[in-house]
């Protein structure tokens, strides 16, 4: 199958987005949230948009590259890993549950947001460096 290697980098944009969003989740349920914190998290999230949009709009937009199924198959599994985790992970915030307990399962439903997020950026530079 081809697609356009813009939707390539914006697959990339989207899972690094779901890397970092877990990671976030990680570090506020081991730290507390504070000033310092919210400024350092907006500064990287602003430069990372940036970049990402950087190489967006540098890409051209009539390029093809070719996809496999499996390719096709393993983003659709990271995909919907990642929306699983976000569904325990509301679910877990609407539950009365111990806190150690909730502490634990925010950290897991963190690592396997960020994993698959990695998992995805992993296979959109696969793609990138096969089609080269």
């Amino acid at each position: 199958m081809q697609t356009y290697k813009r939707s390539v980098v914006l697959q990339l944009g989207v899972f690094g987005f779901f890397f970092f969003y877990g990671l976030d989740n990680i570090i506020k349920s081991l730290i507390d949230n504070s000033l310092v914190y919210s400024i350092v998290e907006l500064v990287l999230l602003l430069v990372i948009l940036g970049v990402g949009l950087f190489f967006y709009y540098k890409t051209p937009k009539d390029l093809l590259v070719v996809v496999t199924d499996k390719e096709i198959k393993q983003i659709k599994l990271s995909l919907y890993s990642v929306s699983a985790a976000l569904i325990i992970s509301i679910l877990i915030s609407g539950l009365q549950l111990d806190a150690n307990l909730k502490q634990y399962l925010e950290i897991a439903t963190g690592v396997l947001i960020s994993l698959s997020g990695l998992f995805g950026v992993y296979l959109g530079v696969g793609t990138l460096q096969k089609n080269k």
